[in-house]
C-alpha cells in the first residue's frame, strides 16, 4: 500500500511539473509580445493557408521563421528600426544581395580568368515596386538551392526559385525581408501570380 502510495505521488508530481512547463511555453507562445507572430506584420493574399514550419528567432528585438502550404513556403525576418535608420538598412541589404552575383575576384587569379562569372540567366532580377497601402518595396526574383539559399548558378543547383522583398513599414517601426518561394518548375508555371501577391502585400500590425 506504501508503495502504491509513493508511486501515486511521483506520478502526480510528473503530472504537476508538466502542466506547469506547458503553461510556460503557452505563455511565452500567446501572451509574450511578438514583431510578427503567425505573420501578423504582412497581408499576404492566400496567407491563411500558411503554417508555421521552424521558428529561428522570436524575440523583441528580431523575428525570424518559415512557414510552408503544401510546397510553398514564406520565410519573413522582422526587425525593430526607427524610421531615420530604415534607408540605410534596406540599401545595405540590396547592396549585399547584389554583390552575390556581381564580378568579383576568384582566390586564385590565374591566366585563363580572375573572375566568378553567374551565368546570366541565373542572376536574380531587381525591381522596384509601390505596394497599394503606399509602401515602396524592392524585391529580387531568383534562383535557390536545395537549402533554400539565394545564390544559384546552375541548373543542378536550381531547387527552388523564389522573390525575396525588402520593405518598411512605418506603422510598426520594422524593416521586414519577405520571400516567397516555391521549386523551380511550380515557381515558373505560377510566377504571374505568386509575384501578384507580393506585390499586393500590405504591413500589419505586431502582437
Amino acid at each position: 500500500m506504501r508503495l502504491l502510495n509513493t508511486r501515486m505521488l511521483i506520478g502526480m508530481t510528473v503530472i504537476f511539473i508538466g502542466c506547469i512547463v506547458s503553461g510556460i511555453f503557452l505563455s511565452h507562445q500567446f501572451i509574450s509580445p511578438s514583431l510578427c507572430r503567425n505573420l501578423s506584420c504582412v497581408s499576404i493574399p492566400g496567407i491563411s493557408s500558411y503554417r508555421l514550419k521552424e521558428m529561428y528567432t522570436d524575440t523583441e528585438a528580431a523575428y525570424r521563421a518559415l512557414y510552408a502550404s503544401g510546397t510553398r513556403y514564406i520565410r519573413i525576418e522582422a526587425q525593430p528600426t526607427n524610421a531615420a535608420d530604415a534607408q540605410k538598412q534596406l540599401d545595405a541589404s540590396i547592396i549585399r544581395m547584389k554583390a552575390l552575383f556581381e564580378k568579383a575576384p576568384a582566390p586564385y587569379p590565374g591566366d585563363i580568368s580572375d573572375t566568378i562569372v553567374c551565368d546570366p540567366s541565373f542572376a536574380p532580377r531587381y525591381e522596384t515596386v509601390k505596394l497599394p497601402d503606399g509602401t515602396n518595396a524592392r524585391y529580387f526574383v531568383g534562383y535557390l538551392n536545395n537549402r533554400m539559399t539565394f545564390g544559384s548558378c546552375s541548373q543542378n543547383q536550381a531547387v527552388y526559385k523564389g522573390i525575396m522583398m525588402f520593405m518598411y513599414c512605418p506603422a510598426n517601426s520594422l524593416t521586414l525581408r519577405v520571400e516567397l518561394i516555391a521549386p523551380t518548375k511550380e515557381f515558373t508555371a505560377h510566377e504571374q501570380e505568386i509575384t501578384q501577391q507580393m506585390i499586393t502585400m500590405l504591413c500589419g500590425k505586431s502582437n
